[in-house]
């Protein structure tokens, strides 16, 4: 039976193959416009990284993260079934409140693999007047899938 500590140890490469980029395409968002939608990252058994996005068919220039991140769940769940991906990750934008302190914005960055394996990861940030954006330190906390890719898989 494969411990917790074991399993974190072989999945750790994977997790910062995909945590790595999206941190960084979230930042440079960030700092560019103010915001940024949900976006992600599969891991193929390859081992090739591939940034992933999605919008809703609404016939609309504009759309929200409410809209997308359902969309771009369900587009990770149906790109699991085609074909063979090891790991997958989604970013968006979060408030998170940690015991005893306010609400602080983050970069959520929520890792799932093949394996059973689920983590979020959270960057907190927080917007300067006039001197752009500062990053606090990266923590994680164990998670439940949201994908939930391989579910029903064989």
């Amino acid at each position: 039976m494969t411990t917790s500590e074991s399993l974190y140890a072989e999945v750790k490469p994977h997790l910062a193959a995909l945590a790595t980029p999206l941190f960084e395409f979230s930042e440079t968002c960030l700092r560019k416009r103010g915001n940024f939608l949900p976006h992600a990252a599969v891991l193929t058994e390859s081992g090739e990284v591939k940034l992933v996005g999605a919008a809703p068919d609404t016939g609309e220039d504009r759309t929200n993260s409410t809209e997308v991140l359902p969309v771009l769940h369900e587009g990770l769940r149906l790109q699991a079934r085609q074909s063979p991906l090891t790991a997958i990750a989604v970013a968006e934008n979060v408030t998170v409140t940690l015991e005893g302190q306010p609400p602080k914005k983050a970069i959520k960055v929520l890792f799932e693999h093949k394996r059973g394996f689920t983590v979020a990861l959270y960057l907190p940030f927080e917007k300067k007047f006039l001197k752009g954006y500062t990053f606090g330190n990266t923590f994680s906390v164990s998670a439940n899938p949201e994908v939930d890719a391989w579910r029903n898989a064989p």
